[in-house]
Protein backbone atom coordinates (compact mmCIF):
# COMPACT_ATOMS: atom_id res chain seq x y z
CA UNK A 1 0.00 0.00 0.00
CA UNK A 2 1.40 3.39 -0.96
CA UNK A 3 2.04 6.08 1.65
CA UNK A 4 -0.84 8.32 0.49
CA UNK A 5 -3.26 5.41 0.95
CA UNK A 6 -2.01 5.03 4.52
CA UNK A 7 -2.74 8.70 5.29
CA UNK A 8 -6.26 8.35 3.91
CA UNK A 9 -6.83 5.23 6.01
CA UNK A 10 -5.51 7.06 9.08
CA UNK A 11 -7.95 9.90 8.36
CA UNK A 12 -10.81 7.37 8.15
CA UNK A 13 -9.71 5.92 11.49
CA UNK A 14 -9.60 9.40 13.02
CA UNK A 15 -13.17 10.04 11.79
CA UNK A 16 -14.43 6.79 13.32
CA UNK A 17 -12.68 7.51 16.63
CA UNK A 18 -14.00 11.08 16.70
CA UNK A 19 -17.54 9.69 16.31
CA UNK A 20 -16.96 7.26 19.16
CA UNK A 21 -15.60 10.01 21.41
CA UNK A 22 -18.64 12.15 20.55
CA UNK A 23 -20.99 9.32 21.57
CA UNK A 24 -19.03 8.82 24.80
CA UNK A 25 -19.02 12.54 25.66
CA UNK A 26 -22.74 12.84 24.95
CA UNK A 27 -23.56 9.79 27.10
CA UNK A 28 -21.37 11.12 29.93
CA UNK A 29 -23.07 14.54 29.73
CA UNK A 30 -26.48 12.86 29.91
CA UNK A 31 -25.41 10.79 32.92
CA UNK A 32 -24.20 13.93 34.71
CA UNK A 33 -27.40 15.81 33.92
CA UNK A 34 -29.58 12.87 34.96
CA UNK A 35 -27.73 12.61 38.25
CA UNK A 36 -28.26 16.34 38.83
CA UNK A 37 -32.00 15.73 38.34
CA UNK A 38 -31.91 12.82 40.78
CA UNK A 39 -32.18 10.11 38.12
CA UNK A 40 -29.42 7.52 38.38
CA UNK A 41 -30.40 5.22 35.49
CA UNK A 42 -27.73 4.17 33.05
CA UNK A 43 -28.06 6.02 29.75
CA UNK A 44 -29.77 3.72 27.29
CA UNK A 45 -30.01 0.72 29.61
CA UNK A 46 -28.66 -2.42 27.99
CA UNK A 47 -28.54 -1.38 24.36
CA UNK A 48 -26.25 1.42 23.31
CA UNK A 49 -28.45 4.28 22.09
CA UNK A 50 -27.91 5.95 18.75
CA UNK A 51 -26.71 9.54 18.45
CA UNK A 52 -30.19 10.82 17.48
CA UNK A 53 -31.63 9.26 20.65
CA UNK A 54 -28.82 10.67 22.78
CA UNK A 55 -29.31 14.11 21.25
CA UNK A 56 -33.09 13.96 21.76
CA UNK A 57 -32.61 13.12 25.42
CA UNK A 58 -30.00 15.86 25.77
CA UNK A 59 -32.45 18.35 24.24
CA UNK A 60 -35.16 17.27 26.70
CA UNK A 61 -32.88 17.53 29.74
CA UNK A 62 -31.50 20.91 28.68
CA UNK A 63 -35.06 22.16 28.10
CA UNK A 64 -35.96 21.12 31.66
CA UNK A 65 -32.81 22.65 33.11
CA UNK A 66 -32.85 25.90 31.13
CA UNK A 67 -36.54 26.56 30.59
CA UNK A 68 -36.01 30.27 30.07
CA UNK A 69 -32.80 30.10 28.03
CA UNK A 70 -33.93 29.48 24.46
CA UNK A 71 -30.43 30.14 23.14
CA UNK A 72 -29.22 26.79 24.50
CA UNK A 73 -31.98 25.00 22.58
CA UNK A 74 -30.91 26.88 19.46
CA UNK A 75 -27.36 25.61 19.96
CA UNK A 76 -28.67 22.04 20.25
CA UNK A 77 -30.69 22.49 17.04
CA UNK A 78 -27.56 23.72 15.25
CA UNK A 79 -25.61 20.75 16.62
CA UNK A 80 -28.37 18.42 15.42
CA UNK A 81 -28.26 19.82 11.88
CA UNK A 82 -24.47 19.60 11.66
CA UNK A 83 -24.52 16.14 13.17
CA UNK A 84 -27.08 14.82 10.66
CA UNK A 85 -24.90 15.95 7.77
CA UNK A 86 -21.77 14.51 9.37
CA UNK A 87 -23.59 11.23 10.13
CA UNK A 88 -24.46 10.88 6.44
CA UNK A 89 -20.82 11.52 5.54
CA UNK A 90 -19.67 8.95 8.11
CA UNK A 91 -22.15 6.39 6.76
CA UNK A 92 -20.88 6.99 3.22
CA UNK A 93 -17.26 6.46 4.27
CA UNK A 94 -17.74 3.57 6.68
CA UNK A 95 -20.34 1.59 4.73
CA UNK A 96 -19.49 2.67 1.20
CA UNK A 97 -15.69 2.58 0.98
CA UNK A 98 -14.61 0.66 -2.14
CA UNK A 99 -11.02 1.62 -2.95
CA UNK A 100 -8.26 4.14 -2.30
CA UNK A 101 -6.53 6.52 -4.65
CA UNK A 102 -3.50 8.70 -3.91
CA UNK A 103 -5.23 11.10 -1.53
CA UNK A 104 -8.82 9.87 -1.49
CA UNK A 105 -11.14 6.98 -0.87
CA UNK A 106 -13.77 6.06 -3.43
CA UNK A 107 -17.14 5.41 -1.77
CA UNK A 108 -20.50 4.34 -3.14
CA UNK A 109 -23.72 5.64 -1.61
CA UNK A 110 -26.99 3.71 -1.21
CA UNK A 111 -27.82 4.36 -4.88
CA UNK A 112 -24.38 2.96 -5.82
CA UNK A 113 -23.21 6.37 -7.06
CA UNK A 114 -19.45 6.83 -6.66
CA UNK A 115 -18.08 9.66 -4.50
CA UNK A 116 -14.46 10.68 -4.16
CA UNK A 117 -13.74 11.57 -0.53
CA UNK A 118 -10.39 13.26 -0.05
CA UNK A 119 -8.15 13.23 2.96
CA UNK A 120 -9.00 16.92 3.45
CA UNK A 121 -12.73 16.06 3.49
CA UNK A 122 -12.10 13.43 6.16
CA UNK A 123 -10.05 15.84 8.25
CA UNK A 124 -12.71 18.56 7.93
CA UNK A 125 -15.47 16.23 9.14
CA UNK A 126 -13.30 14.94 11.99
CA UNK A 127 -12.70 18.54 13.09
CA UNK A 128 -16.47 19.15 12.89
CA UNK A 129 -17.12 16.16 15.17
CA UNK A 130 -14.55 17.47 17.64
CA UNK A 131 -16.22 20.91 17.63
CA UNK A 132 -19.63 19.34 18.26
CA UNK A 133 -18.15 17.27 21.07
CA UNK A 134 -16.77 20.43 22.70
CA UNK A 135 -20.13 22.18 22.34
CA UNK A 136 -21.96 19.28 23.98
CA UNK A 137 -19.46 19.11 26.83
CA UNK A 138 -19.98 22.86 27.43
CA UNK A 139 -23.79 22.66 27.67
Amino acid sequence: MAAPDRRVLEAIGALVLAWGRLEQTTAAKLATMRQAFGDVRIVGGRARPTMPKLLAELRALVAMRDRHDKQVLTVISEIDGALQRTAQFRLLVVDGAQSCEDDAVICHDLKNSPHRVTQADLQRETAQLNRIRSQIAAL
